[in-house]
């Protein structure tokens, strides 16, 4: 009797990993998802106010308005370079940030393994996304601890994209499939359009 206990207790272990499993991955993209909202609201705007976009007049985060170094960085941080000036509240005109409130610093350069991202950051009409990752630039993460992708493409747009739930944790596999190039979403990436339509997402199950 009880070996057959024994083995009842195995098989329904057996059932039960899987689906614990399952909803681990399910709470991670859940939690990237709302993470994208966040940061697409805060570069769009939203019950918080303009966002990035509207208080500069049309541009996303970047350090100079005819510069292609787009970067969340520049929700934290007021761009430096030409062109962008603090918020003045007579011409609702200017950077009023920081945007978001959560993010990470990064504490080395060489933390992020950027190769695993060279194709994903520029293409041959030469459209730049978040190009670099160096001392002191903040960014926001995953919930499986990877930054996330901002890109931008003269034809397809502005995009949040996140390496997705097969990649593994941390910055060393971040690696995005998603290229600039690409008018939709590739494989398990998670994908947020900042305009427009977004592609369906991968079931956070599958």
């Amino acid at each position: 009797e009880l070996t057959v206990v024994l083995l009842i207790l195995i098989g329904l272990a057996g059932l039960a990993i899987p689906y614990v499993s399952g909803t681990g991955r399910m709470a991670m993209c859940q939690t990237t998802d709302a993470t994208m909202q966040a940061v697409k609201e805060a570069i769009m705007g939203g019950g918080a106010g303009s966002g990035f976009y509207g208080d500069t007049l049309g541009e996303y985060p970047k350090n100079t308005k005819t510069g292609t170094d787009y970067n969340l960085h520049y929700l934290f941080n007021m761009p430096t370079g030409g062109g962008f000036t603090v918020y003045n509240p007579k011409t609702a005109v200017g950077w009023r940030g920081p945007y978001l409130m959560s993010g990470v610093t990064l504490a080395t350069s060489g933390v992020f393994d950027i190769n695993n991202l060279s194709n994903r950051f520029t293409d041959a009409t030469n459209n730049y996304v978040h190009d670099n990752y160096v001392d002191t630039m903040s960014t926001v993460l995953d919930a499986w601890g990877r930054p996330i992708v901002l890109q931008v493409h003269s034809s397809y747009g502005a995009r949040l994209v996140s390496a997705g739930s097969g990649q593994g944790i941390g910055f060393a596999n971040g690696d995005i499939d998603t290229l600039i190039a690409d008018s939709g979403r590739q494989n398990d990436d998670r994908v947020l359009n900042l305009e427009g339509t977004t592609p369906a997402n991968q079931s956070c199950v599958d």
